[in-house]
């Protein structure tokens, strides 16, 4: 189990989920105390999750959050197929590392990694 979880600003949990599900992300429970109210919500992709909230006071717009993943470039590929916009490709800017980052409609960053050596996890 996930022993920490990062919460990210959106402006809509309704746009910012069907961006999300564009990268392989589905929701696993939302909460709203009342139609109209802003929406906290969990979504998760490969058992990796991140909560999004449209409340002002969880946090502010513009976090960063890395995924580390199988296969890097597998999942750009993926992601062009989708038209997912991808801000920088997969490349190798950390030894032992390849990443990507993507950007999602509220400025929040999402640096997705792959370990090229046996570099420790």
């Amino acid at each position: 189990m996930q022993q920490v979880v990062p919460a990210l600003r959106v402006r809509s949990y309704k746009a910012s989920k069907v961006f999300y599900e564009k990268l392989g992300f589905q929701e696993e429970w939302k909460h709203q105390f009342a139609a109209g109210l802003p929406v906290f919500a969990s979504i998760s992709c490969a058992g990796m999750m991140i909560f999004l909230t449209e409340h002002k006071g969880d946090c502010q717009f513009g976090g960063l959050v890395h995924f580390y993943i199988k296969n890097v470039d597998e999942y750009f590929a993926q992601l062009q197929n989708k038209g997912v916009h991808v801000h920088e490709p997969p490349t190798n800017s950390i030894p032992g590392i390849r990443d990507m980052l993507v950007i999602d409609p509220d400025g929040n960053r999402l640096s997705f990694l792959t370990h090229t050596t046996n570099s420790p996890t």
